[in-house]
């Protein structure tokens, strides 16, 4: 089915970019505790699976209600900017520190993911206006597994192959962890822009 292609894409495509999830993957790889990255990547996928068919389900309910959509979002917003400020200002730890907070915040934002309900809405309402997405829970759960497919995927690739890209083009974790922090405050900009616009 078209519906399950598409997942896929969508779970590779949201993972792909370097992120809090992906940078706590490439730490507990390091570290070298296989029972903790194993939790971490079903903790990570049970939450996209519950945001991606959560959100689905409740799209047609929460339209009626903007004012819950509208805190949603301004809470949504906050948490990005305390995220990406946390990120940037703790360049001076050491860097055993750094490592335990990059994840740290892996497991937060796995857990409180604001970009996940927007993200949803999106990609739901786009879908099912163009008949390729049924608004019914078959369909939903049927989307949330490839998605979370596409997710597992992108997991393994940095889990396999992370560390070794990250060594061979030099590239510093103190790095990464900074781009990260000015995506998300990037992102909450954005969504602040897009609430504005919208008139949300």
């Amino acid at each position: 089915m078209i519906i399950i292609l598409i997942g896929l894409i969508i779970g590779i495509v949201g993972y792909i970019m370097v992120n809090n999830v992906n940078l706590c993957l490439l730490e507990l790889n390091r570290k070298g505790s296989r029972s903790s990255l194993v939790f971490f990547c079903i903790l990570a996928l049970v939450f996209e699976g519950a945001y991606c068919f959560g959100t689905l389900y409740m799209l047609e309910r929460l339209m009626h209600y903007p004012l819950v959509i509208r805190i949603a979002q301004y809470l949504s917003i906050g948490f990005l900017f305390a995220i990406g400020l946390w990120t940037l200002m703790e360049s001076s730890k050491p860097q055993e520190a750094l490592q335990e907070n990059i994840i740290r915040r892996g497991y937060w934002s796995v857990v409180i993911h604001p970009q996940q309900i927007p993200f949803w809405f999106f990609w739901g309402l786009l879908l099912i206006r163009k008949q390729l997405l049924l608004p019914d829970s078959g369909h939903f759960l049927l989307l949330s597994i490839a998605n979370c497919a596409g997710s597992l995927i992108v997991f393994l690739l940095y889990i396999r192959y992370g560390n070794k890209l990250i060594e061979r083009f030099s590239i510093r974790r103190n790095l990464l962890k900074n781009i990260v922090g000015v995506i998300c405050l990037g992102s909450g900009v954005l969504l602040a822009v897009d609430i504005l616009r919208s008139g949300t």
